[in-house]
């Protein structure tokens, strides 16, 4: 590597087990997480942005975040993961405050997201759910004033349609 050279990982996903060891539920090794940042700082990485897709994830994530200097978050529902809105006990509203909450918890949270579409994944969340909840997230830049971090993955035009009409309202 050059000298002069700095990395910002933008997408990171530091909430996953397998950061400690444990792959499909079963412990494989001792967990390395401290000696994989070590790593990471020693290839010019500078800071790490953890992606949260869930609420769940916002709450592990933000208390990594808080324990190390060099890493950040955001907070939002990643478009395969849209259904989470729908199966909080309180309600699309309730999920939408966790969210919220979180977000505004902390100045580590640096943006919105990874949401958005994905219509290659549809097994995993409807198209009609992605897309009421995608529009849901503007929501919550808006009340932040955090930048988005968007996902589209084979979405034709529903996406740009989507950000086109939310710029120019």
């Amino acid at each position: 590597m050059s000298k002069g050279i700095r990395f910002i990982e933008i997408g990171a996903n530091l909430t996953d087990p397998i950061f400690n060891g444990v792959y499909r539920g079963v412990q494989a090794h001792t967990g390395d997480f401290k000696e994989m940042l070590q790593r990471t700082r020693n290839a010019g990485v500078e800071k790490i942005i953890v992606t949260a897709g869930t609420v769940k994830e916002a709450e592990e994530a933000i208390k990594l975040v808080n324990t190390y200097e060099n890493l950040f978050m955001t907070v939002g529902c990643h478009p395969t993961r849209c259904k989470e809105f729908e199966k909080d006990p309180e309600g699309p509203d309730g999920y939408y405050q966790k969210l919220l909450n979180i977000a505004k918890s902390s100045d580590k949270v640096v943006a919105i997201g990874e949401c958005g579409l994905d219509y290659d994944r549809l097994y995993f969340c409807p198209k009609a759910t992605q897309l009421k909840y995608f529009e849901r997230q503007f929501d919550l830049a808006e009340e932040t004033g955090l930048p988005m971090f968007l996902h589209n993955r084979n979405t034709g035009n529903d996406f740009m349609d989507i950000l086109l009409f939310r710029i120019n309202r």
